[in-house]
């Protein structure tokens, strides 16, 4: 499983990533609900690709 420390690096790398993500399509200033949701699952799901 890993230690807590361990976790919550885990989780400041995909708060990083999913902010990186955003900002790179600087045209769209706001998200929907439904688009953040998006987002994370095909982060999700391509994180999970090795």
């Amino acid at each position: 499983m890993g230690t807590e420390a361990e976790r919550q690096d885990t989780r400041k790398a995909m708060a990083f990533d999913l902010i990186t993500i955003i900002d790179e399509n600087p045209a769209q200033e706001t998200y929907t609900k439904e688009e953040v949701k998006k987002l994370i699952k095909v982060y999700i799901q391509t994180a999970d690709q090795k």
